[in-house]
């Protein structure tokens, strides 16, 4: 089977591109650089990249049979959401109807798209499931929910599987530590590793699902590799189900770093952050009969390694 990943030289593109290469598929990496990274992808003898933005593909840049896309093309970021709303939108709603439109012209069978536990907004309640009403409080949160709206219409009349991941926190290698697309997890890691304060915005009581990318990378090659019925759309919470607190995640940082002796800093909380997030991941498990192999503890672990 061949597969393309757009954003395959990013954090998240370069592991489900691994993955998929590790399992004897093929995959065609598009990616523009912006913020991915040639040295993320291994010289593979099924490995053809790309550098292109994907808005500006063609079916010509294809030469044989696609069964299926991974979409992770996108600018990550629910504060550049709001700073440069115009351009965040054609880097993630844009490119989202232009991947779409390459399906349509190559008649690929199968689309698999990186949204966000962001489209939810505000919890009303927790556990969070799929059918938790979906109210974003970002244009990051609205780009990815309009994304998963237009592919639940054009899966009905191309015909298209497309299949959304809202992924949660993801943490892993290659997430780069003072990136504004960082995640807070490798910020803190960071920050513990040069011995600088880490700054939490509100009052760290705020709680997150965290899931490790390799398992991310599992759930999008499962999804693209699952026989799937043409026409369906489907919605799924990637995550682990388990929440922690900011400042329980820095108690559990502080076991790697323990000559870390800096503040903890308190700011303003930002735009677009909500105060807990935790999912119901039943549905997923179902689906895929898949569950999180890499728990919080052993995943900060293997990581911290790597900053030492």
């Amino acid at each position: 089977m061949h597969f393309i990943v757009t954003g395959g030289a990013g954090f998240i593109g370069s592991h489900v591109t691994e993955t998929l290469l590790s399992q004897g598929y093929r995959v065609t990496v598009v990616d523009n650089l912006s913020t991915g990274f040639l040295q993320n992808l291994s010289d593979h003898p099924n490995l053809q990249f790309i550098k292109k933005d994907v808005v500006d593909c063609n079916p010509q840049d294809f030469s044989s049979l696609i069964d299926g896309v991974a979409h992770l093309a996108a600018t990550p970021s629910v504060g550049l959401s709001w700073e440069n709303p115009l351009k965040v939108h054609n880097n993630n709603l844009s490119a989202t109807i232009s991947v779409i439109e390459l399906c349509k012209q190559l008649n690929i069978p199968k689309l698999v798209f990186a949204s966000s536990a962001s489209v939810y907004g505000n919890p009303i309640k927790l556990p969070i499931l799929e059918s938790h009403p979906t109210d974003p409080i970002s244009p990051y949160g609205l780009q990815k929910l309009v994304s998963e709206q237009y592919g639940q219409l054009f899966a009905e009349t191309l015909p298209l599987s497309f299949i959304a991941l809202r992924i949660f926190n993801v943490f892993g290698p290659r997430q780069l530590p003072n990136s504004s697309y960082s995640g807070v997890l490798s910020i803190f890691l960071n920050s513990m590793r040069q011995g600088q304060p880490i700054t939490i915005y509100g009052d760290g009581s705020q709680t997150r699902d965290f899931i490790y990318v390799k398992d991310v990378a599992n759930v999008f090659t499962q999804a693209l590799t699952l026989p799937l019925t043409l026409g369906q759309y489907k919605s799924y919470n990637v995550a682990t189900g388990h929440s922690v607190s900011l400042l329980e995640l820095v108690n559990i940082l502080k076991i790697w770093f323990p000559q870390w002796n800096s503040t903890v800093n308190f700011a303003t909380p930002r735009p677009g952050d909500i105060q807990h997030s935790r999912a119901e991941i039943s549905n997923l498990v179902s689906f895929l009969n898949f569950y999180p192999q890499f728990s919080l503890d052993v995943a900060i672990g293997m990581l911290a390694q790597t900053y030492k």
